[in-house]
């Protein structure tokens, strides 16, 4: 057994879970290092959450609907020093939208799984190849370590009903749209000769699924030749856990030995075929993806990284299945459009007899030319701007330019800019009262089911369920545990605003 290798189980190392992760964990780690993986200063362990990221307004831990999607982590066996190299992992042990232990290069000799297939869809198929294609054998190191299944509003795992308990109308759209362009793809590939390894239309579908969920939820990107950002599967890396902030590590690409120094002998990838041997990558040339320090780290404390900077929940809740905690980035959507956004303003805002004082054709004509000048803006390379609510008041700028100038034009005597932010509080308690639950109710539903959890408590009689049964009300519980706690915290960011 390679002499590099760690597993340190948690303080429950005699569970059935620790066991189960160590069996799981040992192959992928020896695999990991017969492919020139560096792993000498980390170790891999169960990685629980201790459920205080989110609580009542008495300030107690109800738990969180993380609780019970985090499980493996890596931990430093050493102290780190900011800038230091802590592990690297070799293009030859990755996976790309290019093919198997290839570098996310051009994709002029791949093969795509169907026509105008995108670059996370080819990165899809090529997991398909590594778990059922002629270098399967090669790959099941890595394969075997990923998660059987992955259970998010996007995975097909859902129903209808427990995707439509997100509550927030966008998110919601997100997921159904997301589904079907899987779905129609899926369908192009059960007609064009299946996946590797065979299987009927159902079959195809499944594993489609599976494959596409652990793109959307592990994959990483990086700068590649030309100014363009491609993704990898990075076995290993992709075992860090995600925080929204102050992420302690960063991935990067480089030698993969020493201290990282940006810009400096960043290699470029070879022709990186896989040939089917796990082959050693001793070479100072070798170019790896890299995992950085961004500060001194503790020996035994867990490396983080941010799987997506300047994110909202969306994407975490959707494609990850998790929503890890209080995030600074997250944001709501208050209008589609500029137009749409006027229209609101036009039949809001009205005299006190009720006549209209906007004008809707003229209300349209200002918001086309606010959306001119944004489009211009964008053009000369400054930050998109949608229209959403963020965390700290953060309001679209062009938005709140629109709704001065409405409110210049109709109350000049008024504070314009008071008057906007009143706009966007109605908007808000608007959005508030459309959803089918207050947020007192989320509430009070996540503090009974943590109360149920903590005392052993049940809705039926156990004895009376079987062990199937128990565990599909188990699985159904997790699921709108996240779809409430995601709606909750939407709720949360326009309770703030509207609070002020």
């Amino acid at each position: 057994y390679p002499t590099n290798v760690h597993f340190v189980s948690g303080a429950s190392n005699t569970t059935l879970r620790a066991m189960g992760v160590r069996s799981r964990s040992e192959p992928f780690l020896a695999w990991c290092v017969s492919r020139g993986c560096d792993l000498t200063k980390v170790a891999l362990r169960d990685s629980t959450r201790d459920g205080k990221d989110f609580v009542n307004d008495k300030g107690d831990a109800i738990g969180s609907a993380d609780d019970s999607a985090r499980g493996r982590g890596v931990y430093t066996t050493v102290d780190i020093k900011a800038g230091e190299c802590i592990l690297s992992v070799p293009y030859s042990a990755c996976i790309s939208p290019a093919g198997l232990g290839r570098f996310a290069g051009p994709l002029d000799d791949a093969t795509p799984p169907f026509e105008n297939a995108t670059p996370a869809e080819c990165l899809a198929w090529n997991l398909l190849e590594a778990r059922g294609g002629a270098s399967s054998d090669a790959w099941k190191g890595y394969v075997n370590a990923l998660p059987d299944l992955i259970d998010t509003p996007t995975s097909g795992q859902w129903t209808g009903k427990e995707v439509a308990e997100l509550q927030v109308g966008e998110a919601v759209f997100q997921a159904s749209l997301t589904l079907g362009k899987d779905s129609k793809a899926a369908s192009k590939i059960a007609g064009t000769g299946g996946i590797p390894g065979g299987g009927d239309d159902a079959e195809v579908a499944k594993e489609w699924a599976w494959a596409l969920a652990c793109v959307r939820s592990r994959a990483i990107a990086l700068d590649a030749d030309g100014g363009t950002t491609q993704t990898l599967l990075v076995p290993f890396v992709d075992m860090l856990n995600h925080t929204h902030e102050t992420p302690n590590t960063e991935w990067t690409t480089g030698a993969g030995e020493g201290v990282f120094e940006e810009g400096k002998d960043e290699g470029k990838a070879g022709d990186g075929k896989d040939d089917g041997n796990a082959s050693k990558t001793s070479s100072e040339n070798t170019t790896s993806v890299v995992i950085v320090a961004k500060q001194d780290i503790a020996a035994g404390d867990e490396l983080t990284i941010s799987y997506a900077t300047n994110t909202n929940l969306d994407s975490f809740c959707l494609y990850m299945g998790f929503l890890g905690g209080h995030n600074p980035n997250d944001s709501v959507e208050l209008f589609k459009t500029l137009r749409h956004a006027a229209q609101w303003y036009s039949q809001t805002f009205k005299s006190e007899t009720g006549e209209v004082v906007v004008d809707l054709e003229k209300a349209f004509a200002v918001a086309d030319a606010f959306s001119e000048r944004s489009a211009i803006g964008k053009q000369s390379g400054q930050p998109s701007d949608e229209l959403r609510l963020g965390w700290g008041g953060r309001v679209a700028a062009t938005l709140v330019d629109m709704l001065v100038y409405f409110n210049k034009q109709i109350m000049p005597e008024k504070d314009s800019e008071a008057m906007a932010s009143l706009a966007v509080r109605v908007r808000c308690d608007e959005l508030l009262t459309q959803m089918p639950t207050s947020p007192e109710t989320d509430l009070e539903w996540l503090e009974q089911t943590a109360v149920a959890e903590t005392t052993g408590e049940d809705q039926a009689d156990p004895s009376s369920e079987g062990e199937t049964n128990k565990a599909s009300k188990t699985v159904a519980l997790e699921r709108k545990k996240l779809a409430v706690e995601y709606r909750l915290r939407k709720k949360g960011l326009l309770m703030h605003f509207i609070e002020g």
